[in-house]
């Protein structure tokens, strides 16, 4: 087991290997294959390449790397496009505090059944024009 699985139970850590194609003894060398794909996007600002975040968008894509890089693509290009939105981005700022009383996703404290994490949504409440 790698560093960027420790605190993981070796149950979790059969359930990534089944459902995401994660191989902990190939995990540095898909890491470096996303890595490798962001000198094909100078356009594109990479505010942050370390293991552990390139890691989300493997996982988030099932360890596909060239999908996995897309991702990561479109996620800093997205905060390039909107820097206004990311800019004072702090859960006191009175728009962000008016969106999760609306009913922005919020996170429930216990997991599912599975561990996943629950993101309720109240959608009925929320005025997306603000």
């Amino acid at each position: 087991m790698t560093h960027l699985q420790s605190g993981l139970s070796a149950e979790i850590v059969e359930k990534s290997r089944l459902e995401l194609n994660e191989n902990p003894d190939a995990l540095h060398q898909d890491i470096q294959q996303v890595r490798d794909m962001i000198i094909t996007r100078p356009d594109i600002g990479f505010l942050r390449t370390d293991d552990a975040f390139i890691l989300r968008f493997l996982r988030a894509r099932k360890f596909n790397h060239f999908e996995a890089f897309r991702l990561l693509a479109q996620y800093f290009q997205y905060r390039q496009q909107n820097l206004d939105m990311f800019k004072n981005f702090k859960a006191d700022d009175p728009g962000i505090k008016r969106a999760l009383v609306d009913g922005f996703p919020g996170v429930l404290e216990q997991p599912d059944h599975y561990g996943r994490k629950i993101l309720p949504l109240f959608a009925a409440n929320w005025d997306q024009s603000r």
